[in-house]
C-alpha cells in the first residue's frame, strides 16, 4: 500500500513539475516578464525552468526507487535526501508563493510523500 500511495504522489510531482516548466512560457508569466531587462529575464527562465526539473526528477527517482529501496539497503539514504528536497522544495514554495495554488499543490504533494516514507 505504501509503494502505490508513494508511486501516486511522485507521479503527482511529476505532473506538477511539467505543469511547472510549461506555465513558464504561458502569456500570462511571459507578460508579466516584459518589464524586466534581457538579464532578468534569462535569470527568471532559468529558475523556473530549474525548478520544474527538480521537481520532475525528484519525482521520477521516487517513483524509480519506491520499489527498490526496501530490497536495496544503499538505496536508502539517496531516497531520503530526494524525499528531503522535495519536501523542502514544497515549503518553501508555500511561503514564498502564498496566493499560488500551484505552490499549495507541491507542498500538498511533498510533504505526504516524505511524511510516509521516513521511516522506511
Amino acid at each position: 500500500m505504501k509503494n502505490k500511495i508513494t508511486k501516486g504522489l511522485s507521479i503527482g510531482v511529476i505532473a506538477m513539475g511539467i505543469v511547472h516548466c510549461a506555465a513558464t512560457f504561458s502569456p500570462v508569466i511571459a507578460g508579466k516578464l516584459a518589464t524586466l531587462d534581457a538579464g532578468a529575464q534569462t535569470a527568471f527562465l532559468y529558475m523556473s525552468l530549474m525548478c520544474g526539473a527538480m521537481l520532475i526528477l525528484g519525482g521520477f527517482t521516487t517513483f524509480t526507487l519506491a520499489n527498490k529501496v526496501c530490497e536495496f539497503s544503499f538505496l536508502r539514504k539517496p531516497f531520503l535526501f530526494t524525499l528531503i528536497l522535495l519536501a523542502v522544495d514544497g515549503i518553501l514554495a508555500a511561503c514564498c508563493m502564498p496566493h499560488n495554488p500551484c505552490a499549495w499543490a507541491i507542498l500538498v504533494l511533498t510533504v505526504p510523500l516524505f511524511a510516509i516514507n521516513i521511516r522506511r
